[in-house]
């Protein structure tokens, strides 16, 4: 795994960041009362680089893992982060915690739909992909999914923030697992098959329509085949069994 260069903290001078990341961190010191459409015009004008990156990208990250992940800059009331998605690297179906702003920006051509959840059911909303160097906003209502399904690795930033903040921006999230029905919580990244121990609660009840379904399971089954592929994991084998039978039913 590439180590960061420089620690995630606000220890350390500002200075020693890339200049462009500097002026996007000191642009977002100035208040937290942004909307998403200010980050998103503020990331455009940082003019941040993959290269600008490259120190806290992890391309070696576990096959657990659905991408790679890394804090760049904790400011309190927003995070900078770095995600690094190799080919068939995807995030299961989320929100942002307490995110209220934010946005992403994608160094690759990213597959990405957007959902709405509603009394219960989730359903596929809209496509957004992104072409290399496209900026997404982030809002609190943002449920979507986003991955790699091209050949070549790249990276992606994310901001997110919150005005009145009372712990980790992100803090549990949800992770909408179609396949068990439930909506997970988790303090940490937005994989498929969290491990019990990173999920802070659970609810049932959950739904989708046919094609949101369809195109999670399919996901979340290249997962465990590429987890399956490294270790022998009989729960892991049953599970692949029930979603390739799900699948299977989906598709007739």
């Amino acid at each position: 795994m590439i180590q960061a260069a420089f620690p995630a903290s606000t220890d350390i001078s500002i200075a020693t960041y890339p200049i462009n990341l500097q002026k996007l961190i000191y642009s977002l010191q100035e208040t937290p009362d942004f909307t998403p459409e200010d980050i998103q015009t503020m990331v455009v004008k940082a003019d941040i680089s993959a290269q600008d990156l490259m120190p806290w990208a992890d391309f070696n990250h576990p096959v657990t893992d659905s991408y790679g992940r890394q804090l760049v800059f904790d400011g309190g009331h927003f995070e900078i982060m770095v995600m690094s998605w190799m080919p068939g690297d995807f995030s299961a179906i989320h929100d942002h915690g307490a995110t209220q702003w934010g946005a992403v920006q994608c160094f690759g051509a990213a597959e990405h739909f957007i959902y709405t959840f509603t009394q219960g059911v989730l359903y596929t909303l809209q496509p957004a992909h992104y072409s290399p160097g496209m900026v997404h906003l982030v809002d609190h209502s943002l449920i979507h999914h986003m991955g790699n399904p091209g050949r070549e690795p790249f990276l992606s930033l994310h901001v997110y923030g919150c005005q009145d903040a009372q712990g980790p921006i992100t803090g549990n999230a949800r992770i909408f697992d179609l396949f068990e029905g439930s909506l997970q919580y988790t303090d940490g990244g937005v994989f498929y098959g969290l491990p019990e121990d990173q999920i802070n609660q659970k609810r049932y009840g959950l739904e989708a329509d046919r094609e949101t379904t369809l195109r999670h399971h399919r996901l979340m089954c290249d997962r465990i085949q590429r987890i399956l592929q490294t270790r022998h994991n009989p729960d892991l084998s049953q599970r692949l069994t029930r979603l390739q039978q799900q699948i299977q039913q989906l598709s007739l």
